[in-house]
């Protein structure tokens, strides 16, 4: 519904990487500002919001930003885990909001493999330094 927020309704994906913060996981969310309206309760503004205020709060090694840096938006649908001596990448059509997780079809594939854990982990770091005008609100 579009009341749905992430206290009332939790967006399960979003609650993994709490968690894995929660656990001690060093966690950074990059999401879209080009696309993103933030005066919507659902936006990519409120959900950095939420996660910033939690991190706060609870003293978590976790990061928020919106980020813009091709200028054309991040389509790209990513999660990266190290976990022990495995380099988890996670790649598909699954987009971090509420109606993919709960209403779509998705894909993801989910691989261990350094090289291409390398490659991606790359980019994010390239997107994340570059982000964009609107990541610092």
């Amino acid at each position: 519904p579009t009341s749905s927020n992430p206290l009332a309704d939790p967006n399960p994906r979003l609650e993994a990487l709490l968690a894995a913060a929660r656990r001690g996981a060093r966690v950074r969310i990059l999401l879209d500002s080009f696309f993103d309206d933030p005066d919507d309760l659902r936006s990519n503004a409120a959900t950095v919001a939420y996660v910033r205020a939690v991190a706060a709060q609870e003293g978590l090694d976790l990061q928020a930003q919106l980020g813009n840096p091709t200028a054309g938006g991040i389509h790209a649908k990513l999660l990266l885990a190290r976990i022990g001596g495995e380099a988890w990448s996670a790649v598909g059509s699954l987009n971090g909001g509420e109606v993919s997780h709960k209403l779509n079809r998705e894909v993801v594939l989910l691989l261990d493999s350094p090289p291409v854990y390398d490659h991606l982990h790359a980019v994010f770091d390239h997107d994340w330094a570059i982000g964009s005008p609107r990541s610092a609100h």
